[in-house]
């Protein structure tokens, strides 16, 4: 039975859509959604194919600097060539878990198994119809964990421009009749080109530039100069981030720039090769949880399920209570995932170097006055 549960639980879930129940919905988790899907994603696994947890290091090197060239021809002096090394962690785990009774398990098991001599079944019903609504209410808790998590690992590099890691003020005129070249997506496009970062800038936060992005589409004729900030803005990707102001203890109007590739989602899939299957009472594996945002988009995240038979009465713990309650003859549904992230080393410049400390990710705070009104 066991064995079989986790094949139906990713065809019931690939089938069928969220819907208005509160339950099912899943918030904008912007960070998670850019670390797997944006502009340079390529998330790092320490796992293989075949079950096997891998160390993943890297090597790189400082680029020279002006201070490090001679004035005049020399056949004696030479630089020595320094290879730096770092190495990838995971160090972050979310889990939920559910107990699930052995009759909803099997009538579930006897509706998936109709469905398969009957192609059109409907999974929206009876037994299957609870088991899709345990797993999607699962859905935001988890991910918001995870979201959150890693908005927390953020690094966050020197803005060259202002000689600061901390975030700086990004104005968001709204006096049209005056050009300032110092503000607004103009200053946000520049510092980022005089960062020396590269690619399209990809935004993550809320708060007013969120408001200003969900504009622009609606955005009028351009300003007495020429100007369309409908056009500028075309040359950035946003995501939205409901966790962003919680998660980073800071201005709700402070958002994120990154560099594509400069930042990388770390993940540890365990149960893969000769480490899924069955083992001892638990059936081991790998499903995706149902997140689809109010935007419509999907974030393919993969977690670890172990699914662990309970054949005499148990005493288990509530994850949230801590109150604890016998639990008869059943399963735990129990879904995990460990990940870390990778971003640029803040010594990937040498100290004399105008970019020292400059990791591809910046931070603004967005404002909303006028220059002159």
């Amino acid at each position: 039975m066991a064995n079989g549960f986790a094949p139906y639980i990713l065809n019931d879930i690939r089938s069928t859509a969220g819907s208005a129940t509160p339950s099912t919905k899943v918030d904008m988790h912007g960070l998670t959604k850019f670390l797997y899907t944006g502009a340079g994603a390529s998330p790092i696994q320490t796992s293989t194919l075949a079950g096997h947890k891998k160390e993943v290091r890297f090597h790189y090197r400082q680029r020279n600097t002006k201070a490090q060239t001679d004035t005049v021809a020399s056949c004696d002096n030479v630089l020595t060539p320094a290879r730096l090394e770092a190495t990838v962690s995971v160090g972050n785990t979310r889990q939920i878990a559910w107990h699930l009774p052995h009759s909803l398990v099997a009538q579930y098991m006897e509706e998936a198994s109709a469905r398969v001599n009957l192609p059109g079944s409907n999974p929206n019903t009876g037994a299957s119809k609870e088991m899709l609504e345990i797993i999607y209410a699962g859905a935001n808790g988890i991910t918001k964990g995870m979201n959150d998590d890693l908005i927390g690992l953020v690094t966050w590099g020197v803005n060259s421009v202002a000689g600061v890691s901390t975030a700086v003020t990004l104005n968001l005129p709204k006096d049209k009749n005056i050009q300032d070249l110092t503000v607004g997506i103009i200053k946000l496009l520049s510092d980022y080109h005089l960062n020396g970062l590269v690619g399209r800038p990809q935004l993550v936060g809320s708060g007013l530039m969120y408001s200003y992005m969900l504009s622009q589409p609606m955005a009028g004729n351009p300003d007495i100069f020429g100007f369309s900030s409908s056009i500028a803005t075309a040359n950035v990707d946003f995501y939205p981030d409901q966790d962003w102001t919680t998660a980073t203890v800071g201005n709700a109007n402070t958002f994120g720039v990154f560099e594509p590739g400069s930042i990388q989602l770390v993940e540890y899939i365990e149960n893969l090769g000769f480490q899924s299957g069955r083992l001892a009472n638990s059936t081991f594996g790998v499903m995706p949880l149902p997140t689809v945002d109010p935007l419509g988009n999907a974030i393919p995240v993969m977690f670890d399920f172990q699914l662990k038979e309970i054949d005499c009465p148990t005493t288990l713990t509530d994850a949230y209570t801590g109150a604890t309650d016998t639990y008869t003859k059943g399963y735990s549904l129990i879904l995990k995932k460990d990940f870390g992230l990778f971003q640029i080393p803040a010594d990937s410049y040498r100290h004399e170097d105008a970019q020292r400390s400059v990791n591809g990710a910046l931070r603004y705070t967005a404002s909303n006055a006028c220059d002159v009104c």
